[in-house]
């Protein structure tokens, strides 16, 4: 037997049912805050990467080289494909306001949280420079975990890529982009090991006042009171103005960073409030993408959020839904009813019902235990009396059985 491939998955219908409950209430949300869906190709060319993200991530992808000797990858992140569609249109009346949901692959070593065939759903905004956008994209985020059932399960971490290289560069750090993957990487690696490579790129002295402000987190009125840089507080301090209107709230972290380096402004990350696992979902403000695909200056910010770590969260805290098969009516057929049967299906269905309906020639015993398997709430029973309009109609749960006129059957159940 051909087994799967390490780091992917099967999904079996119970697995899916639940899945599309959580993906639906995730664009829901995104609908309501007047974003609109889009799709991009599961393919793109290896070069389209290298512009945005470097050769990093690009041994993380799964690429080759196509018939057509063209070098074409599946996609490892949504970004660059988004900002090639803003870049070729000219027409787009802004701010744009994007979500996705696609399938993502890169070839990461699988572990908890991380694997190398995984769904990430994808909010961004376009056109937008001030603050607002940032709120509104915070705001989406935290929305829809607190509809997922995570309220209180999750710390949102938000920093600024502009004030932390204020920072650095006050304390003599020059290699900026070096000190943002180092700490980006903080939490990964040993403290003294993080401390002694911060040395590499700064004096002791520097490097001891970096620690001591990468652990200042908090209310960020409280971080920022220890900081100097007025322009970015008053930034900070609006943005946290503006997510409380939301009625949503946020710790300021200066450890957080992203460690891609298109970042251009705020960042953010949010975790599981215990900190056992990898981030839920991470974003930022991203205002010089754009241009590297021939479009012009266009400021934007959006975030990503893998299913993955989702998923692990959902299920520890029990608010993942419950993985079953089930339908609203599973048609019993008693024989040489076959086509009345059919007729009381599409009916149903057209009734907005999801219907399943007797395809073998079981015994209604058999017909009744297969109901029951895959969970149908109801069974309507199609024999001799639908000569007189009506048929049997069982609830499983109950097991209360009783004839219905045809014309009544929705009454029973609202889709």
């Amino acid at each position: 037997m051909i087994q799967r491939l390490r780091g992917f998955r099967d999904m079996y219908p119970e697995a899916m049912r639940a899945r599309r409950i959580v993906f639906n209430k995730i664009c829901e949300i995104a609908l309501e805050f007047g974003f609109h869906e889009i799709d991009t190709p599961s393919v793109e060319h290896l070069d389209l990467f290298r512009v945005k993200s470097g050769e990093e991530i690009i041994k993380q992808t799964f690429s080759f080289v196509d018939k057509g000797g063209r070098e074409i990858t599946l996609i490892p992140e949504l970004t660059p494909s988004v900002a090639r569609m803003i870049a070729s249109r000219k027409d787009l009346v802004k701010p744009v306001k994007w979500f996705s949901f696609p399938k993502m692959w890169r070839y990461e070593e699988p572990q908890s949280g991380r694997l190398r065939e995984f769904y990430q759903f994808n909010a961004d905004i376009f056109g937008v420079e001030n603050i607002s956008a940032d709120a509104e994209v915070l705001a989406l985020a935290m929305e829809i975990l607190d509809s997922l059932g995570l309220k209180n399960k999750y710390v949102m971490r938000v920093s600024d890529r502009v004030l932390m290289e204020n920072i650095l560069k006050s304390l003599g750090i020059k290699r900026v982009e070096n000190a943002f993957y180092l700490i980006d990487r903080k939490d990964k690696i040993p403290e003294d090991e993080f401390y002694e490579s911060l040395k590499k790129i700064s004096s002791e002295d520097s490097a001891q006042q970096l620690v001591e402000i990468l652990s200042l987190k908090g209310e960020p009125d409280k971080v920022l009171s220890k900081l100097k840089d007025t322009e970015r507080k008053n930034t900070l301090l609006e943005l946290r103005d503006l997510v409380k209107a939301y009625s949503k709230e946020f710790i300021l972290d200066l450890s957080v960073v992203r460690g891609l380096a298109y970042y251009t402004g705020i960042v953010f990350e949010a975790h599981d409030a215990k900190g056992e696992l990898r981030a839920i979902l991470g974003g930022g403000r991203y205002d010089n993408v754009v241009e590297l695909f021939g479009g012009q200056h266009t400021p934007a910010v959006g975030f990503g959020m893998g299913d993955a770590v989702l998923e692990i969260l959902m299920k520890r805290e029990g608010v993942w839904p419950e993985e079953k098969i089930e339908v609203d009516f599973f048609v019993a057929i008693i024989p040489g009813y076959r086509k009345e049967a059919i007729k009381i299906a599409t009916l149903l269905r057209k009734k907005g019902f999801h219907v399943d309906i007797e395809l073998r020639e079981r015994s209604i015993s058999k017909q009744l235990k297969y109901a029951n398997r895959i969970n149908a709430k109801y069974t309507v029973i199609v024999g001799d009396e639908i000569k007189k309009n009506r048929v049997t109609v069982k609830n499983m749960e109950t097991g209360e059985q009783r004839l219905v006129n045809i014309d009544d059957i929705d009454a029973i159940i609202q889709p």
